[in-house]
C-alpha cells in the first residue's frame, strides 16, 4: 500500500507471481513489506459510536516477514536504490522514508505532484494517479517533470506546490468549452467541472439552510470537513463518496456522479428537515420584511455565490403566488441545492 500511495508503484501482483510484464517479484514485495514488519497495535480500536477502547500503534520489539515459498527471513530493502541501514533499536519506517525523499528516488515527487495536479485540476497527468507505470506514460511529461522538480525543490512542501499550480494559466482557465476544445478531456485546455467533495457539500448545506449537522464522538458545533473518522453513519457523505475503510485503499474516495446522489438531493429527509426546520434559514427569510426580489437574490448569493440574472430572477417570482411565501422559500432553495452549479466546482 505504501508503493501505491508514496511511489505509484503497484506491487499487489507481486504477493503472488512475479508478472511477466512488470520488473518487480515476491523478492521486492516482502522485502519493501519488511519495513513495516515491527508495527504493532494495543488496544481494540474506536468504533464510533461505541468505543472498544484506545487503540496505540507503536514499534514493537520484534517483528519479521517471511517469504512464502523458501520461509528465508526477509530484510528491509528498497525497490532500487540504497537506503540507510536500521540499527537494533531504530526504526525501519525513518529509514523507508529517508529512500523514499531521497534524491535517487524519481517516483515520489511524481506521484505526489501528480496528485495534487489532479486533485486542482480534476484529472491527472497520470491516470489513475497511483499507477505510474512504464506503460502507463502521462499525457505530459514535461509538465509532471517541471511539477516533480519544483515539489523537491521546495522541499516537499504541498502548499508551495499548490500555490505554485494556482498561479498557472492552466490553473485559471474556465471551465465552459470553446470551439477547439469541446471533447478535450487530457490536455487541460479548459478547467474540468469537478463534484464538490463529500464533507465540502454537506458543510455547504449547513451553511446555506442555516441548521448544522450532528455527528457521532463529535462536539456540537462540529463541522463535517473536522472529522477525524469516517466510521460514524451519513447518509449524505456515504452517498457523495467518502472515503470507504472497507475499500483498498482506504483513504481513497469516490469523485463521481451517482443516481444515489440526485435521489439523495431530492428526496433526504435530513435535508428536508434542514430546508423547513422553524429556527432555519428559510423560516428567517420567510418571516422577514424583505421583497420577494432580495430574498431570491440572497438566495442566489448563498448557494452560488452570485446574484441571480434577470430572466432567472423573474422565474423566481413568477412561481411567488397565491402569497404563500414560506412555501415558495423552501421552493426556490430546494431547486437551488438540486442543480448542477451547486454541486460542481468550475
Amino acid at each position: 500500500m505504501a508503493c501505491q500511495l508514496f511511489l505509484g508503484i503497484r506491487l499487489d501482483c507481486a504477493r503472488c507471481h512475479h508478472h511477466p510484464f512488470e520488473a518487480y517479484g515476491q523478492d521486492d514485495f516482502f522485502s519493501m513489506a519488511a519495513y513495516f514488519a515491527r508495527i504493532g497495535h494495543k488496544g481494540n480500536g474506536i468504533s464510533a459510536p461505541i468505543s472498544g477502547g484506545e487503540e496505540s500503534i507503536l514499534l514493537a520489539a520484534s517483528g519479521a516477514v517471511k517469504h512464502p515459498l523458501t520461509g528465508k527471513e526477509m530484510r528491509p530493502t528498497p525497490l532500487f536504490g540504497k537506503a540507510p541501514e536500521t540499527g537494533p533499536d531504530g526504526d525501519p519506517r525513518e529509514a523507508f522514508a529517508a529512500w523514499l525523499t531521497g534524491a535517487d528516488n524519481p517516483f515520489f515527487p511524481r506521484v505526489m505532484a501528480n496528485r495534487v495536479w489532479a486533485d486542482l485540476m480534476g484529472r491527472g497527468i497520470v491516470e489513475p494517479v497511483d499507477d505510474l507505470r512504464a506503460t502507463n506514460p502521462p499525457t505530459n511529461g514535461p509538465l509532471l517533470d517541471h511539477l516533480a522538480k519544483t515539489f523537491r525543490a521546495g522541499g516537499y512542501d504541498i502548499k508551495k506546490l499548490v500555490k505554485h499550480i494556482c498561479a498557472s494559466h492552466a490553473y485559471q482557465l474556465a471551465s465552459r468549452p470553446e470551439p477547439g476544445n469541446q471533447l478535450d478531456s487530457r490536455n487541460f485546455a479548459r478547467h474540468y467541472r469537478q463534484r464538490l467533495r463529500a464533507e465540502i457539500l454537506l458543510d455547504a448545506v449547513c451553511d446555506i439552510t442555516g441548521v448544522p449537522e450532528s455527528f457521532a464522538a463529535m462536539p456540537p458545533g462540529s463541522r463535517a470537513i473536522q472529522s477525524w473518522t469516517v466510521r460514524f453513519e451519513s447518509h449524505f457523505l456515504d452517498s457523495f463518496g467518502r472515503p470507504d475503510p472497507n475499500q483498498d485503499p482506504p483513504c481513497e474516495r469516490m469523485g463521481q456522479t451517482s443516481v444515489v446522489q440526485a435521489l439523495h438531493l431530492m428526496n433526504s429527509p435530513n435535508l428536508e428537515g434542514k430546508i423547513g426546520a422553524a429556527q432555519g434559514r428559510v423560516a428567517l427569510l420567510a418571516a422577514s420584511n424583505k421583497a420577494p426580489g432580495e430574498v431570491a437574490t440572497e438566495l442566489y448569493l448563498r448557494v452560488y455565490g452570485r446574484t441571480p440574472t434577470p430572466a432567472e430572477s423573474a422565474a423566481c417570482l413568477k412561481r411567488l403566488v397565491g402569497g404563500k411565501r414560506r412555501e415558495w422559500v423552501e421552493d426556490l432553495m430546494w431547486v437551488l441545492l438540486n442543480s448542477p452549479e451547486f454541486i460542481f466546482k468550475d
